[in-house]
């Protein structure tokens, strides 16, 4: 059953993708919330089981298919765009949460001056794109920060999961940033939505028991 639950959730997320090239905007919205509400079915699965983390994921998850749901509607994309920092925010509770004792004080100095060195090499795409991308770049660096001392203290493979997830969102929002308000990239919406999808599954997969 629960195999094909993540299968469910990867070809919910094709077809959005599909859908979302070939113009068909509904379809594209219903599949896209449709990957996400799978995700937050897997886990809620479990809820009798899991602890804090999980359930501020599960929060998260929420919020995110209300930013996808408005992401899509031009008009509302400021307001996708706060509902989706306030997700990220919630994500990083989860990861927060599960911290106690001193801070390992390298993962954020080289996650800050990996994302200098990102910033001014993406400068020049950037242009009026500056603040926002910024003000995402800040949120997500402080949930790897989180998600890496995590994965430091615990060692075990769900925590790992939880931090590449977390890269994988940066990764994400760079290409949305450059593909969506630059210039198009090939491929560039088959390449955030299957990384924004996948970073959300790692994360699930983290906190799960």
């Amino acid at each position: 059953m629960n195999m094909w639950s993540w299968i469910s959730v990867a070809l919910s997320g094709y077809i959005s993708i599909y859908s979302y090239r070939n113009n068909d905007i509904k379809q594209a919205i219903i599949f896209k919330l449709m990957s996400l509400g799978l995700l937050y079915s897997i886990l809620f699965s479990v809820m009798p089981f899991s602890t804090e983390p999980a359930t501020w994921v599960l929060i998260s998850l929420l919020v995110a298919m209300f930013a996808d749901g408005l992401y899509y509607f031009k008009s509302c994309i400021k307001v996708s765009f706060i509902a989706f920092l306030c997700s990220q925010l919630l994500l990083s509770k989860a990861f927060w949460c599960q911290l106690s004792g001193s801070i390992v004080w390298w993962m954020p100095a080289l996650l800050i001056a990996s994302a200098i060195v990102a910033f001014f090499l993406l400068l020049p795409q950037l242009d009026n794109l500056i603040i926002p991308v910024a003000l995402m770049g800040l949120v997500l660096i402080q949930m790897a920060w989180a998600a890496g001392e995590v994965w430091l203290n615990a060692s075990n493979i769900a925590s790992l999961m939880g931090f590449l997830g977390c890269i994988t969102f940066i990764l994400s929002w760079i290409t949305q940033a450059i593909h969506d308000f630059k210039r198009p990239i090939k491929g560039g919406q088959y390449i955030v939505s299957g990384t924004y999808l996948l970073a959300q599954s790692l994360v699930v997969i983290s906190v799960m028991p």
